[in-house]
């Protein structure tokens, strides 16, 4: 038995699944530029960015050619047995995600994997047009996560737990600095090697698996100091 509660966040574009879904399902049904440009630029913010590109995604869309799209899309072949490793370990793991649950539960329940709790947004059609509801979003977190990540971390754990986060973009930098054991990479990856914030490159979910059942059996898992004062500032402001 593990002598701290181990809580694993994960993102899901890019991370679970092999490509971000997100954006292709914007470049089939509407369009992602100049907008995904202007936030990695920081001249619009997240919030501003899925409020513009939704309302470019056409007018006859369904939710249902939505579900369709996702249902199509692979996900890390090594992302099931991770899951039920977390399962048979103990280890409580959630999805994190900037995304949208109109096409993250479909691939979920394609899977088996429905019973993962799962924080994202939601697109609400009123008439002819789709409105982004951020269900987490937060006034006291600048982060590029519109439902924020760090928030869902906050409410979901207490002092004695061991965080774990895993990840590869822009939305996801907030949430892993907040984490004690962080498996990143692409965007994240980079991010996290310019401010020296200690982290675990992988490829893919076996990655994952193998370094943290090693990190757990040679008792080298801890807090990190730094994260664990972040929450509890966080904690303070919220």
């Amino acid at each position: 038995m593990n002598k701290f509660e181990i809580i694993v966040f994960s993102d899901f574009d890019g991370t679970i699944t092999s490509i971000d879904l997100g954006d292709e399902i914007f470049r089939k049904f509407g369009e992602l530029e100049p907008y995904n440009s202007q936030l990695k630029s920081g001249f619009i913010n997240v919030k501003q960015y899925w409020h513009l590109v939704c309302k470019t995604l056409k007018e006859d869309l369904t939710i249902n050619e939505i579900e369709e799209f996702a249902f199509s899309a692979e996900i890390d072949s090594n992302f099931v047995n991770f899951a039920n490793t977390c399962l048979k370990e103990n280890w409580k793991l959630s999805i994190v995600s900037d995304g949208f649950e109109e096409y993250i539960n479909p691939i979920l329940k394609k899977h088996n994997l429905d019973y993962l709790q799962v924080t994202c947004n939601k697109l609400e059609k009123i008439g002819t047009s789709f409105i982004p509801v951020y269900s987490g979003a937060s006034e006291s977190c600048n982060c590029l996560s519109a439902s924020c990540k760090r928030n869902v971390i906050l409410n979901n754990s207490n002092e004695e737990s061991i965080l774990v986060y895993i990840g590869d973009g822009y939305s996801d930098y907030c949430a892993a600095e907040h984490c004690d054991i962080i498996f990143a990479k692409k965007n994240l990856a980079t991010y996290l090697s310019g401010k020296k914030i200690p982290y675990h490159p992988f490829k893919n979910f076996f990655d994952v698996k193998r370094i943290l059942m090693s990190i757990i059996e040679n008792k080298k898992i801890k807090k990190r100091n730094q994260a664990f004062l972040l929450r509890e500032k966080a904690f303070i402001y919220e």
